[in-house]
């Protein structure tokens, strides 16, 4: 039944039939490991053919890169929209990315899993590099973008080489801390409780910046 529900959401077009490839190899990745899982099952659980897969993405691989770009998109859009309503609310939809992502048992195996896989593959590993730094990228943009949209004209006036992106790298791994945190031990780790310590990161930030520190 499932099979046939994405079946028809593939005759649709090719977004919906790359979105459900996605969302298949999300679920195998997760389920089997980036070693373990195949086009082929992947295709199954799409409901789609092989060559679909191929003539998309080429190979697992690139499969895996465009899993991994598309979930960067859904959190630079999330942060982006969240952020157009002030700098309160883009947390406040942080701290709900966070809860949901942390809370889902399909993203903790997938992101348990890729790990493993990419500290045993060069070239797994290299595609996991390379969408975190296109995550610290987009972070590190928007650090800068809310820097400047409260006048605040530099990280830290004592210490320069806090910029933006050192700030960025410090923040997703504060975001992934916690996740992990919350994964292990959901009551250690509040609904609200990333918001609160970057606000508190960038308090500091701002008070050293003005020679308070």
């Amino acid at each position: 039944m499932r099979n046939e529900g994405r079946r028809r959401w593939a005759r649709g077009g090719t977004e919906r039939t790359r979105a459900v490839l996605l969302e298949a190899a999300a679920e195998v990745f997760a389920e089997r490991g980036y070693d373990g899982a195949s086009v082929d099952e992947i295709a199954r659980t799409a409901g789609v053919s092989v060559g679909s897969i191929y003539s998309r993405f080429g190979n697992k691989q690139a499969l895996f890169r465009a899993l991994m770009a598309d979930f960067l998109e859904r959190d630079v859009t999330l942060a982006r929209d969240r952020l157009a309503g002030g700098l309160a609310e883009g947390l406040s939809g942080m701290d709900e990315r966070l809860l949901e992502t942390a809370d889902s048992r399909h993203r903790t195996l997938l992101d348990a899993e890729t790990w493993v896989s990419a500290m045993r593959s060069p070239e797994l590993r290299e595609a996991l590099a390379e969408h975190d730094r296109e995550t610290r990228g987009a972070a590190a943009r928007m650090t800068g973008e809310e820097r400047e949209r409260t006048g605040q004209t530099s990280p830290t006036r004592q210490a320069p080489r806090t910029g933006d992106d050192e700030v960025a790298t410090a923040l997703m791994a504060l975001y992934h801390g916690l996740l992990r945190q919350r994964r292990l031990d959901p009551d250690s780790v509040a609904p609200d409780l990333y918001g609160r310590l970057v606000l508190l990161l960038s308090r500091g930030l701002a008070a050293e910046a003005d020679g308070g520190l």
